[in-house]
């Protein structure tokens, strides 16, 4: 699954979008770095909210429509 997905964001040059850092907002950036200050087992959970809702809007949607995702099926 994630190589496949991997491959149709490379194949529309997009590949970015699995680049953690790239797609989270200076706000939840800088959040989550204090959190990294003394780390916990929820360091991460606000940008993994926000990098999950910006791919559940985007890059998914065009990954299930296309031929990557109907050849992994």
């Amino acid at each position: 699954g994630l190589a496949s997905f991997k491959s149709f964001l490379k194949s529309e040059f997009s590949e970015e979008n699995l680049e953690f850092w790239v797609n989270i907002d200076h706000f939840t950036k800088d959040i989550t770095m204090k959190n990294l200050v003394e780390p916990s087992p929820s360091s991460f959970d606000l940008a993994q909210k926000r990098v999950h809702a910006l791919m559940e809007k985007d890059s998914l949607p065009r990954f299930v429509r296309s031929e990557f995702y109907k050849e992994l099926i």
